[in-house]
C-alpha cells in the first residue's frame, strides 16, 4: 500500500507539472441539443440539478462507489478514414462539388488531428473529470476529508487512465490530504465492460437487429446530393452515418480544433435522423432494450459483485472514503439496465431507444453513476444514486425515504446472477 500511495502522488505530481493545471472551461447546458449520441460531450448540471434531497435525520454521508466514463474523446474506430477514403476517390474523379470539396479539406485537417492520437482523451475530456471531481468533493466534504483513502482503478486503455489521472486532480484541487490511490491494467477491463464477462448478444446480431429501425430513419440521398456531382456512393447510408460521427466526435476536440464545425454540412433535419440512428444502434449494442436487455444483464455480474465487495469493506473499515472506477459506456450502460436506473436504465423496443432512452442523454461523454452511502449513530446504512450528477430513483425497489435505499435492500439485487430489476 505505502508503495503504491508513492507511486500515486509522484503520478499526480507529474500531470500537474505537464500542464494540466489550466483546462478549458466547460460549455455545454440542460438545454443544448442532444444531437451526438454516445459521441456528445457531457453536460454539466445546473445548480438546481445538483440539489440533494435531504437524508432521513441522523444520516449523513461517508463513502462514494463510483462508475465513470471516460471524458470527451477523439475517434477511435474506422469512421473518419472510411469516409476521407470516399471522399478521396470522388476527388480524383472531379466527381465532388464545391461542397464536397470544402467537406473533404475540412476532414484532412480533422485527420491530422487525429495522426497518431485516435481515441485518446481531448482537453475538453481532462475538463469534463476535473470538473466533475470538483462537485463531487464539494458536495459531500464529510466524505472526502483529509486522510481519507480514494481508490482510483481504470482499464488499461489511454483515455480512461488519462481521465482518472485528471479526476483525481480534481479531488486534490477541491480537497485537502486525500489519501489517493491509483491502478491500471487489462483485468480491470475485463471487469468493468459486458463484453468480456459472457455477454450473450454478440456485437453482429445486436447490430443486425438495428438494421431495419435505423434504415427507415436514414435518407442519406439529399446529402450525397448535395456532395457529389456523380457516382456517389453505394453505400450511402454507411457513409453518411460515418460522416455523421465524425461531426459528432469534432465537437469534443473544441480546443484541438479551433471550433471546426462539421455538423454545418448537414441539414437540421438530417442532424435529428442520423442522431436517433446512432441512438438506436448504440442502444442495441449495450442498452437495456427488449430485444437484449435481459440475456445482457448476466455478463455484468462481476461489476455488481465488485461494487458490493468494496463497499462492505469501506463500511467495516472506515477510513475507506471512495472507490472511483473509470470505464466505458459498454460497463455503465449495461451497469444502469441492471440496476433499473430511471432514465439510463429504461428498456425499450430497439425501434423507439432514441424516444424512451436517448444515448444524447444518458450516455454521453464522462457519463458517471455515483453511488453515495450514508450512515447512522445506529450504523443503518443507505444509498442514493446519482447518474450524471442528478438525483435517480431505482425501478421496481422502494425506497425508505425520497431517493434513499436500504443497502442491505440493494444488495440482494446486486448479487442474483439474472437480476433484473427494469423487467418488473
Amino acid at each position: 500500500m505505502k508503495m503504491g500511495r508513492l507511486l500515486s502522488r509522484a503520478f499526480l505530481a507529474a500531470f500537474a507539472a505537464a500542464g494540466f493545471a489550466a483546462l478549458p472551461a466547460m460549455a455545454g447546458s440542460a438545454g443544448e441539443s442532444r444531437v451526438g449520441s454516445i459521441y456528445r460531450p457531457y453536460v454539466e448540471p445546473s445548480a438546481t440539478e445538483l440539489a440533494d434531497t435531504p437524508p432521513p435525520p441522523g444520516f449523513a454521508p461517508f463513502y462514494v462507489s463510483h462508475y465513470g466514463r471516460h471524458g470527451s474523446r477523439r475517434l477511435a474506430d474506422a469512421s473518419l478514414a472510411d469516409a476521407l477514403a470516399v471522399l478521396e476517390k470522388a476527388a480524383e474523379e472531379d466527381s465532388l462539388t464545391e461542397a464536397g470539396r470544402e467537406l473533404a479539406g475540412v476532414l484532412r485537417r480533422v485527420a491530422a488531428v487525429h495522426d497518431g492520437m485516435e481515441g485518446m482523451l481531448t482537453e475538453r475530456g481532462a475538463a469534463e473529470h476535473r470538473a466533475i471531481a470538483g462537485r463531487m468533493a464539494a458536495r459531500f466534504p464529510e466524505v472526502f476529508h483529509p486522510g481519507g483513502i480514494v481508490r482510483c482503478r481504470a482499464t488499461h486503455v489511454p483515455r480512461c487512465i488519462m481521465s482518472m489521472a485528471n479526476f483525481s486532480l480534481g479531488l486534490k484541487d477541491a480537497a485537502e490530504r486525500l489519501d489517493i490511490a491509483l491502478e491500471t491494467g487489462e483485468t480491470l477491463y475485463r471487469l468493468f465492460t459486458h463484453r468480456t464477462n459472457g455477454d450473450a448478444v454478440p456485437k453482429d446480431e445486436a447490430l443486425s437487429a438495428c438494421r431495419e429501425p435505423v434504415k427507415a430513419i436514414v435518407d442519406a440521398d439529399a446529402l450525397c446530393a448535395r456532395l457529389f456531382r456523380v457516382h456517389a456512393p453505394e453505400e450511402r447510408t454507411r457513409f453518411a452515418l460515418d460522416l455523421f460521427t465524425c461531426a459528432c466526435v469534432c465537437r469534443c476536440l473544441s480546443s484541438e480544433l479551433g471550433g471546426l464545425d462539421l455538423c454545418r454540412f448537414f441539414t437540421a433535419e438530417e442532424r435529428e435522423a442520423f442522431s436517433r440512428a446512432l441512438e438506436i444502434l448504440h442502444y442495441g449494442d449495450m442498452g437495456n432494450s427488449e430485444e437484449f436487455g435481459p440475456r445482457r444483464i448476466p455478463a455484468t455480474l462481476p461489476l455488481a459483485r465488485d461494487i458490493v465487495e468494496r463497499a462492505d469493506e469501506a463500511i467495516a473499515d472506515g477510513r475507506i472514503a471512495a472507490d472511483l472506477r473509470f470505464g466505458h459506456d459498454s460497463g455503465l450502460w449495461p451497469l444502469a439496465g441492471r440496476l433499473g436506473l430511471e432514465g439510463a436504465g429504461d428498456r425499450a423496443p430497439l425501434a423507439d431507444a432514441w424516444r424512451v432512452c436517448p444515448a444524447g442523454k444518458w450516455m454521453t461523454m464522462a457519463a458517471n453513476l455515483q453511488m453515495v452511502f450514508y450512515r447512522n449513530a445506529a450504523g443503518e446504512v443507505l444509498v442514493k444514486f446519482l447518474y450524471n450528477e442528478r438525483e435517480t430513483r431505482i425501478r421496481g425497489l422502494e425506497p425508505v425515504a425520497g431517493v434513499y435505499y436500504r443497502w442491505d435492500d440493494l444488495l440482494s439485487t446486486l448479487q442474483q446472477p439474472n437480476n433484473d430489476i427494469s423487467g418488473r
